[in-house]
């Protein structure tokens, strides 16, 4: 029995296959898209995605080539997502390079909208990859469905996210909404219900219980280490989210737990462009001191315990049990 997560090979492998094949008989503009698309989709990563599917199909059935074939489409789709993320964030790396909308060497109009259109067409793919994987129709069709509602709740978290810096009353549930629709639901969740339906599992809606509590705690880690992790290893800067005024559990509690001075500190400097490290510094130190840090991550642990109680009721299978909780382990328990 092979884990899911031993065939990150295959999917690059896999992924690589697709874009030699999308670029013959391309030229000039079309394939220098393919191209881009095929560097910024292959550049560091650790296809979650993809393994949250195989994970799925494997829930009812040993991993085959087409799994692994079907399973790139997610990070095409990922790949359509990101570079709007990066466009609306305003984000200048992605993955320890640069983000994609940075990759031309046009003025700055026309490299966001190249960026747009290559997005739009990394959707198409995604599509194009999934619909001709070697499944029946009828269970094609249940993937299908499920990846355009994942990709309709990832936009909906979008537009919260978008919107939540621009409240003066945000409430911790905000924050764990813009988590469920944005995140959870893209990066475990819906990846691991489509793997269920092409494989005929009869139990896709269950999954919940384990991909959408694994994905809030993956995100509030996220956050953690976005201000607190290793910039070499996340591959972009710690100031980003601050910068962008955003409003994450850890400072949720620190404006509760901290000092009304060291709160306001935080306040006045939350979204400003210009922050020197040295502030960044005083903002992660007020964070640590006030006991923020800690209760985020006991949040974080919280929602992992559920996506844990859940696993017995997704399989019989003692090694499948097993492997689902080192997947969880995998999400939460990490550095980078």
């Amino acid at each position: 029995m092979t884990s899911p997560l031993e065939y990150r090979k295959d999917i690059d492998e896999a992924l690589e296959r697709f874009f030699v094949k999308k670029s013959q008989g391309k030229k000039g503009v079309e394939l220098e898209a393919i191209v881009k698309l095929r560097d910024f989709t292959l550049r560091g990563g650790k296809r979650i995605r993809p393994i949250f599917m195989l994970a799925g199909y494997w829930l009812n059935g040993e991993i085959d080539r087409r799994i692994i074939d079907a399973s790139i489409s997610l990070e095409l789709m990922q790949s359509y997502l990101l570079i709007h993320d990066d466009i609306i964030d305003r984000s200048d790396m992605r993955r320890g390079g640069p983000a994609f909308h940075r990759m031309f060497n046009f003025d700055e109009q026309i490299n966001e909208g190249l960026a747009i259109v290559c997005a739009d067409l990394s959707d198409a793919y995604s599509h194009e990859i999934l619909l001709n994987s070697e499944f029946p129709e009828d269970r094609l069709n249940s993937a299908m469905k499920i990846m355009a509602e994942t990709v309709e709740m990832t936009g909906i978290g979008q537009l919260m996210d978008i919107t939540l810096p621009l409240s003066d009353r945000v409430t911790e549930e905000d924050v764990i909404d813009v988590h469920r629709y944005k995140t959870a639901q893209y990066t475990i969740n819906g990846p691991m219900k489509m793997g269920a339906a092409l494989s005929g599992y009869r139990k896709i809606e269950s999954i919940d219980n384990y991909g959408i509590p694994l994905g809030i705690a993956f995100q509030i880690q996220d956050d953690i280490l976005g201000m607190f992790g290793d910039e070499a290893q996340l591959g972009k800067s710690v100031l980003s989210d601050f910068k962008e005024g955003k409003k994450t559990h850890m400072i949720l509690y620190a404006f509760e737990l901290a000092d009304p001075r060291d709160a306001n500190y935080i306040r006045e400097r939350l979204g400003k462009k210009e922050i020197r490290m040295e502030e960044f510094e005083k903002v992660r130190s007020i964070i640590v001191e006030s006991g923020a840090l800690e209760k985020t991550r006991r949040l974080a642990d919280s929602y992992y315990q559920r996506a844990l109680s859940s696993i017995d009721s997704l399989t019989d299978d003692g090694e499948k049990r097993a492997e689902l909780r080192k997947m969880a382990e995998m999400m939460v328990k990490r550095a980078k």
